[in-house]
């Protein structure tokens, strides 16, 4: 099966080019007919069994028949036909990039692995930053510091410029390594991109507005590791487990600036203990993520036993932010700790991406555990191949059973092993 681009095409096409058309024997024209001659109500029920957008997609793809019925074109209204299914609530596709092969997808919800066609060349050779909902990426295109926002839906694409700009007018080209946006792309919406990017050596915290010619870079928590817009603000956690956040606002001259918050942290009883724990073995990897009105770290804890590239996921952790001193005073920063939720997440589950963790309700989903965390493969290690390609590992994904504080490899079946130019990362719909 293939997914064009993620979008239902206009009508079906055709794509042979062949003027001459083999014979086709009485028996075979009847069973095509038939195929065509399928009633639009049962059709419209067929696809209320169809529980992921690209089973859907598939069979509006079979002939214009199919599509119509699916899609809801030209159909008489009911009681003559039955209304169209809603598709249930969906979750994260996986995205296996790649460019020497096909890139792929896994849908969850159905187990199945799809091929994602009709992608523009750059954006298959592209590096994800991050993910928004809506079906849109962040994406480092090339090694001249080209990104762009790009819809797997609609293939809409919004440049966004190479560097940014400091008060004295001097530019500085950056790379995007994770990013977030506070809305998806839609006309009369206003959205901002923010990101952790690399300047010079170091890594900081930059922003983009629509429309603005560069980023802007007002400075960060030291080693900053992911991003999360929440409650009008801009969340970002460093490597200390600090939290600093910024909130967008108009100027009077129409201008986009920021208020910047930085908290004063309660370091938790345990993360010395976490650090000595992971000594010089590995290495501790955090994520932002809003769950049921709460701002959660999830705390991953790879683990290099051979002393080799890579490492593997041992362990994870989940901690809720807790603002423990009194925000009134604004001379003084408010205090604020990091509080474990133990070994349960009461119903929900979650999926990891640097700028674009996801948390559901797993009472809304069949087969699947609660308090389970899937995660990604995001070390950027690269191994030499046999042919002299630099490829990425995929090696270190799976997900995390908190109840019975174990991994196991994920997704099922076969997937790719390794990538030509990416690590894997999430479809947000």
């Amino acid at each position: 099966m293939e997914q064009g681009g993620g979008k239902i095409p206009s009508t079906p096409t055709s794509t042979s080019t062949v003027s001459r058309k083999p014979p086709v024997s009485p028996r075979a024209a009847a069973a095509l007919r038939s195929w065509g001659d399928i009633p639009d109500n049962i059709l419209v029920c067929v696809s209320a069994f169809l529980r992921c957008r690209a089973d859907r997609v598939h069979m509006a793809c079979v002939n214009r028949q199919w599509w119509a019925a699916v899609r809801g074109v030209r159909r008489p209204p009911p009681p003559l036909l039955p209304p169209l299914p809603l598709l249930p609530p969906q979750l994260p596709w996986l995205i296996f990039p790649g460019t020497t092969e096909s890139p792929t997808f896994y849908s969850p919800l159905t187990g199945r692995h799809h091929r994602l066609c009709g992608l523009p060349h750059d954006v298959r050779a592209a590096r994800c930053c991050g993910s928004g909902d809506g079906g849109w990426l962040v994406l480092a295109l090339n090694s001249r510091h080209a990104h762009a926002l790009y819809n797997l839906d609609t293939s809409q694409r919004i440049p966004l410029p190479p560097g940014f700009r400091t008060p004295r007018n001097a530019d500085f080209p950056l790379v995007v390594r994770a990013a977030t946006l506070s809305a998806a792309p839609s006309p009369g919406v206003p959205y901002m991109v923010a990101a952790i990017v690399l300047v010079a050596n170091g890594s900081t915290a930059a922003f983009w507005t629509e429309g603005s010619p560069s980023w802007f870079a007002p400075g960060g928590p030291p080693r900053p590791q992911d991003v999360i817009f929440y409650v009008g603000g801009f969340y970002f956690v460093g490597a200390d487990e600090g939290v600093v956040t910024f909130y967008p606002y108009v100027a009077p001259n129409g201008d986009v600036t920021f208020a910047r918050l930085d908290y004063e942290m309660q370091q938790r009883g345990d993360y010395n203990d976490d650090l000595g724990f992971v000594g010089n073995h590995g290495k501790m990897t955090r994520y932002l993520v809003v769950s049921q009105g709460l701002l959660l770290m999830v705390v991953r804890y790879v683990y290099d036993h051979d002393g080799g590239i890579g490492g593997t996921t041992e362990m994870i952790r989940v901690f809720r932010f807790l603002v423990t001193g009194p925000l009134a005073d604004p001379a003084q920063p408010p205090l604020a700790t990091w509080v474990s939720l133990g070994n349960e997440l009461g119903g929900r589950m979650l999926f990891l991406g640097r700028g674009c963790s996801r948390c559901f309700e797993v009472a809304r989903y069949d087969g699947f555990q609660e308090s389970m965390i899937y995660f990604l493969d995001e070390g950027f290690v690269s191994v030499l191949s046999a042919d002299g390609r630099r490829l990425y590992s995929f090696s270190d994904m799976g997900r995390y059973s908190m109840e019975e504080t174990a991994t196991e490899p994920w997704p099922p079946g076969r997937c790719p092993s390794t990538s030509d130019n990416a690590p894997p990362t999430w479809w947000l719909h």
